[in-house]
């Protein structure tokens, strides 16, 4: 023991510093780091959102969106057809035999653009699926595709077409109905 009250005193004042420092640094600084992160990746996600909606309907520079981009049509059932349509055109062109066009239920989801979905089954060989994906997904509409399946079809098959039997969904979008005035 210190005989010294006043050293004791100070001492006592020094270690409570030395602890109250301990605590600042240990627990506080790093769970305000933390929430600083959280709270950058949350405002970085809520402008990514908004930048996403903009451009749903807008590009860069604010116009609207590009009539090339959406599938043509004064209704969605105009629109389907023309996505059947395109797709058994690029089926065609790719060497592939289009076996079936089975158009998708739409989404209920309140979305700045009306998609039109539609689950297409062909028949043809890697060739032939390579340019019909690269076909679809690179030109004109803006077109998405997605739950792409292969198979090899066996060799005692009698569809004629190819080797692979080969199926995806395809979807193209369209302004909403409300904006087209229907």
């Amino acid at each position: 023991m210190i005989a010294n009250p006043l050293l004791s005193r100070a001492l006592a004042l020094v270690l409570l510093g030395v602890a109250a420092l301990l605590v600042w640094f240990g627990a506080v600084t790093p769970y305000r780091v933390a929430l600083a992160n959280d709270y950058a990746r949350v405002d970085q996600a809520a402008a990514q959102m908004q930048q996403y909606r903009r451009l749903s309907t807008h590009d860069e520079t604010g116009a609207a969106i590009d009539a090339k981009l959406l599938l043509p049509g004064a209704t969605a059932a105009a629109a389907a057809a023309y996505l059947q349509q395109y797709a058994g055109m690029q089926a065609q062109k790719s060497g592939a035999m289009l076996l079936s066009f089975e158009l998708l239920p739409e989404a209920a989801d309140p979305a700045p653009l009306q998609a039109i979905a539609g689950r297409v089954r062909m028949t043809g060989n890697s060739q032939a699926a390579r340019a019909i994906l690269h076909g679809l997904e690179s030109h004109r509409p803006l077109l998405l595709l997605d739950n792409v399946f292969v198979l090899a079809r066996s060799d005692r098959d009698t569809i004629p077409g190819g080797h692979l039997d080969i199926q995806f969904d395809v979807t193209g979008f369209r302004p909403p109905p409300q904006e087209r005035g229907q």
